[in-house]
């Protein structure tokens, strides 16, 4: 993550902690440090995961007061979408924003067709990370024809660039 002064965006003050809480899903150890401490200065209340196992684990314990999903696409064990349809089914409407350094994987390609939910690039600043979360917070979820029909949520439509 480039986090150098000029690469980023000075916030000035803290959030109440009235936000939703997000559900940070990273393998990488040092990302997922960093990430959480960039979105818990800003004010935002963070479950952290090493994985979709322990992020399931924490989906099921905290059913209903998670409001945004932030995790990576490729991981071991379960891919993020895989993950985030799981976690869609126990808490509809969960906004989902995905992070990637794999421009061109398989995964990410079906992901962005499937036009399920935002993308932020890694590795990425702290401002594109903290305006990512608050674009996806703000646009409410949109179920797509698919999710009505199952009567799980496909989480956000559009796709952030």
């Amino acid at each position: 993550m480039n986090t150098s002064p000029a690469n980023t965006k000075t916030y000035s003050g803290q959030r109440e902690k009235t936000e939703p809480t997000i559900l940070l899903v990273e393998d990488e150890p040092v990302v997922r440090e960093v990430t959480r401490a960039v979105l818990e200065h800003a004010g935002y209340r963070v479950l952290e995961s090493n994985g979709p196992e322990e992020a399931l684990r924490l989906g099921s314990e905290h059913r209903g007061h998670i409001g945004l999903l932030l995790s990576d696409v490729v991981m071991p064990g379960m891919n993020g979408p895989e993950l985030a349809l799981r976690l869609q089914s126990l808490q509809p409407g969960l906004i989902t924003v995905f992070m990637s350094g794999y421009a061109d994987h398989d995964v990410l390609h079906k992901v962005m067709h499937g036009a399920m939910t935002a993308f932020i690039q890694k590795p990425f600043t702290m401002d594109v990370l903290l305006s990512g979360v608050e674009e996806a917070l703000r646009t409410p979820p949109k179920v797509s024809e698919a999710a009505r029909l199952s009567g799980v949520s496909a989480g956000r439509l559009q796709c952030m660039r």
